[in-house]
């Protein structure tokens, strides 16, 4: 973080307690929240859903992942290991034999099956489906031949969803609009559910919008109650949760809203929907 920005931080912190200038400091951080651009990560406001954060959007502004500057900006990390993808790695080596299948829910250009191939025996029939915008897939696809990746499958919709034995969402649901419907609409749901990286506090669920330096996007805020019971109504039980350490989101001026450390969550399918 530079100089200039923790300085602007700073004074954000110290006038948010002063109701006299809290709307003028609100009006600089946005204008600085809107101005940057590169390598960001930044939020900004709570709006009640999605529609309302993507009328705060400047105009002009590139918006979600389907845009080619947002699909190179994870290319300089898509062989890491994150300390928050360990807890996914122990739940995949004791799934992969049985479930042979995994969709990869938002999962870039298969960034989690080339960064976990070193440390985990892939089946020899595994199939690695990977679902996202046509923008991103479209250079998954040109890795995936140069690296000569059998297993990987693209898809942008999730109708493949019904063939897994494992969903994968790392880092992904607080993009989507309506993730919980989206499920529900599934023909068919896997029998594993593995979610990491999710933001879950224990504040009312709420929309903000990120500036990722690329682009825009309205991002949830999940209530963890409330995440865990709609996904147990879809006929699973939690298995395991962990902290992902490293992965927090402050928001200027609502501090109530801000989440520490993301969550990873593993669920198992039990008989059949509550």
């Amino acid at each position: 973080m530079t100089k200039p920005v923790r300085h602007l931080r700073g004074l954000i912190s110290a006038a948010a307690e002063l109701p006299l200038v809290r709307g003028a400091a609100a009006g600089a951080y946005r204008r600085h929240f809107n101005s940057v651009r590169g390598t960001a990560r930044l939020f900004n406001g709570i709006y009640p859903d999605f529609a309302t954060a993507l009328r705060a959007v400047p105009l002009d502004s590139q918006v979600g992942y389907d845009n080619e500057p947002s699909a190179e900006r994870m290319m300089d990390e898509w062989l890491d290991v994150h300390p928050s993808d360990y807890p996914v790695l122990f739940w995949l080596e004791k799934l992969l034999p049985k479930a042979r299948s995994v969709f990869d829910w938002g999962g870039n250009v298969g960034i989690k099956y080339f960064a976990f191939r070193p440390y985990l025996t892939y089946p020899e029939d595994l199939v690695w489906t990977v679902n996202d915008v046509p923008a991103i897939l479209k250079r998954g696809e040109e890795i995936a031949r140069r690296e000569s990746a059998t297993a990987l499958r693209f898809t942008p919709r999730l109708e493949a969803l019904a063939d897994a034995g494992i969903l994968l969402a790392s880092g992904v649901v607080q993009f989507v609009e309506d993730p919980f419907g989206s499920l529900q609409l599934a023909s068919a749901l896997p029998e594993h559910l593995i979610f990491n990286k999710v933001p879950l506090y224990e504040a009312s669920g709420a929309v903000t919008l990120h500036n990722m330096g690329t682009s825009f996007c309205p991002y949830h805020l999940f209530n963890r109650r409330d995440f865990i019971a709609s996904i147990e109504a879809l006929g699973y039980e939690l298995r395991d949760a962990w902290r992902s350490p490293g992965v927090s989101c402050s928001i200027p001026f609502f501090p109530e809203h801000g989440v520490e450390g993301y969550s990873g969550l593993y669920f198992a399918q039990t008989a059949g929907p509550n």
